[in-house]
């Protein structure tokens, strides 16, 4: 089971070093149609495969609400990701995606589906601050702010996603509104992906071709049915508390394959950042400030990030 939750923290962080290596010569938009059709293809088999059968279609409504929320936590959170991640580097990408658990937390609060509680609020100001100073900090390179802007953009969308989901996965099972949400993804990333697939794909290497198709396997579909299987062994806070490796995993990966290396800005972002993870995921340390509508957790199997 360990040995499960530690490659799928591999398998994310190797998210950031593949996919740096593939936006360097594919449109961003374009593998993101590419891994939202590869996705949406899986985990549709999936979603029939396991359907009962005298399960009940899911409502009009509600597919149309799934895809919603989609658009901003796999549409959106693929395509600010990805073209992010080309004007970055591979380690602030993993660092400013760690935020998303601070992220969700602050629009629980706001949407109220969750109370004020304040370790959590001072988590995320922790964490803010950390990114502020990652962001926000005297340097050369205009293109890399505008990547890490681009990072948080995506962490944002997709903490909208988490918690307007919630509810939805509930009523009609996660991997069926995965699969709905990958199907809408794509259909949404067609208008910009597809002239840049067109465009570019015949002058791809047949090497990146192959880390194309490790993105849409890897650091999706296997993250999610490895997630889900450790989930039946393990609490959702054991599985939760790898998320804290998967930096370390990024920083390996990244100097091993793209020669890259921490700055001390980034090292002390990613230790604010942690630490308002810690601080938002403890027992209230007070009292809530109101009662809670529901909780906002992230599902851990989540494969949309």
């Amino acid at each position: 089971m360990h040995a499960a939750l530690v490659g799928v923290q591999i398998a994310f962080a190797s998210l950031s070093v593949a996919g740096k290596v593939v936006v360097r010569t594919l449109d961003p938009s374009a593998l993101a149609l590419i891994r939202l059709a590869g996705g949406a293809l899986v985990f549709g088999v999936l979603a029939l495969a396991r359907r009962e059968r005298d399960a009940a279609p899911v409502p009009l409504r509600d597919v149309l609400a799934i895809a919603g929320c989609a658009s901003l936590g796999i549409f959106g959170n693929q395509v600010l990701f990805l073209h992010g991640l080309r004007l970055t580097s591979a380690v602030n990408a993993t660092v400013l995606v760690a935020t998303i658990p601070i992220f969700t937390v602050l629009v629980a609060i706001l949407l109220r589906r969750e109370a004020a509680r304040a370790n959590a609020l001072l988590g995320v100001l922790v964490a803010f601050a950390g990114v502020v100073w990652l962001v926000g900090g005297p340097r050369i390179d205009a293109d890399g702010a505008l990547g890490d802007l681009l990072v948080v953009g995506n962490s944002i969308g997709y903490a909208f996603y988490l918690v307007l989901v919630r509810d939805l996965a509930r009523r009609h099972g996660s991997i069926r509104v995965v699969a709905i949400g990958f199907a809408a993804g794509a259909l949404l990333a067609l208008p910009l992906g597809v002239p840049a697939l067109v465009a570019q794909a015949p002058s791809i290497a047949v090497e990146t071709w192959w880390l194309v198709l490790y993105v849409v396997l890897v650091p999706t579909v296997f993250t999610y049915l490895a997630n889900a299987w450790a989930l039946r062994f393990a609490s959702s806070s054991v599985v939760a508390i790898y998320v804290y490796v998967q930096p370390l995993f990024a920083a390996w990966l990244a100097w091993t394959f793209l020669d890259e290396s921490p700055s001390p800005r980034v090292l002390v972002t990613g230790l604010a950042v942690f630490a308002g993870i810690w601080l938002v995921t403890r027992p209230a340390l007070t009292s809530a400030l109101r009662p809670a509508a529901s909780g906002a957790t992230p599902p851990a199997s989540d494969p949309a990030r």
